[in-house]
């Protein structure tokens, strides 16, 4: 240390006692390696004091009384003020760079805290919608998707129901949704479709209306399906809504109506997600569908959808469970509204 090396040559008188029972003695009080050294007259060392553990048993000016220990039992006085002043310097530069156990605890709890908020963070979202995903009954979850639809009802407006095309929307969800599910034809805009949990597929009237065919329409119901496979709407659901209320779900089994309508609205203005290619094929290739008309509704120019048009698993003699006259009713569905 640069305290010590400086103060090496410095020697200074003291009185020592060794014990309570002793008489004190003169010394000569000197700086060694780590250690102050007690030497008789001769200059033969008598004892060492660690420098890390010497305490000082006095205040203020005048002599300063030393121990080597917490016992007080040895002692050491010296009355030369520059001996005073080096012993000090050194002891604080030695507790500086010796262990602090008070900023090891302290490093350690901030360690800790830090790894407690970056679960709360980052991990504790993910584990509580898997967690309340897992334990909802499927009764329940039902009831959630259609408290979710409700709300989408108040930015598209209610699905169309016209009698006339109602049987024609049974057939067109018995053969793209074989598994269960909803398909409701509604205003979306400038959006085509949209999934919500509980099985429910929002459609974009003018698939229905402005095409000669199901394909397209039906490419679009099957895109929901394959996005839905990758992401579990209710898992998604509980995730956009927050840790805070998936919480409270957990623990109550209630979502408030605030909630579901922020989600409505965040499903229903989201930046459109294309699906996985891999799982898309896997999709169309169960319904036995082509996804010719579906890639050119997507990108007129086929440029960016290439690869469903390449690998069409349908290209021709794909399956149409719905006849012309199915697909005119269904048409209709919306009246002349």
């Amino acid at each position: 240390m640069t305290a010590l090396k400086k103060y090496q040559r410095l020697e200074a008188l003291g009185l020592w006692r060794e014990s309570e029972a002793d008489q004190r003695r003169e010394v000569i009080v000197s700086f060694g390696a780590s250690s102050l050294v007690l030497s008789d007259a001769n200059g033969k060392p008598l004892t060492h004091w660690s420098l890390a553990a010497v305490r000082s048993l006095s205040s203020g000016d005048g002599p300063h009384l030393y121990s080597p220990d917490q016992s007080g039992s040895e002692t050491l006085e010296i009355d030369d003020e520059t001996m005073n002043g080096a012993i000090h310097e050194v002891r604080r530069a030695i507790r500086r760079t010796g262990p602090h156990p008070g900023r090891l605890r302290w490093g350690l709890g901030a360690m800790f805290l830090a790894l407690t908020l970056g679960i709360v963070l980052f991990w504790l979202p993910s584990i509580s919608a898997d967690y309340a995903t897992r334990i909802l009954p499927a009764a329940k979850a039902h009831q959630i998707g259609q408290k979710v639809l409700r709300q989408t009802d108040v930015l598209t407006g209610t699905a169309c129901q016209d009698p006339l095309g109602r049987s024609a929307l049974d057939k067109f969800e018995n053969w793209l949704l074989p598994e269960g599910g909803e398909i409701h034809i509604v205003d979306l805009g400038a959006r085509f479709a949209a999934h919500l949990p509980g099985g429910n597929i929002l459609l974009n009237r003018v698939l229905v209306e402005e095409n000669a065919g199901p394909e397209i329409a039906a490419g679009f119901v099957l895109r929901e399906r394959a996005i839905a496979a990758l992401d579990n709407p209710m898992n998604r659901m509980f995730r956009k809504i927050g840790t805070r209320r998936t919480l409270a779900f957990i623990a109550n089994g209630d979502l408030p109506d605030t909630a579901l309508a922020g989600y409505a609205r965040q499903v229903l203005t989201a930046p459109l997600v294309r699906a996985d290619t891999e799982t898309l094929l896997a999709v169309f290739r169960e319904t036995q569908m082509t996804t010719t008309p579906y890639a050119y509704a997507l990108d007129a120019s086929g440029e960016s959808t290439a690869e469903l048009i390449a690998r069409d698993p349908y290209p021709e003699n794909y399956r149409l469970p719905l006849s012309d006259a199915d697909w005119i009713a269904l048409q209709s569905i919306c009246g002349d509204d």
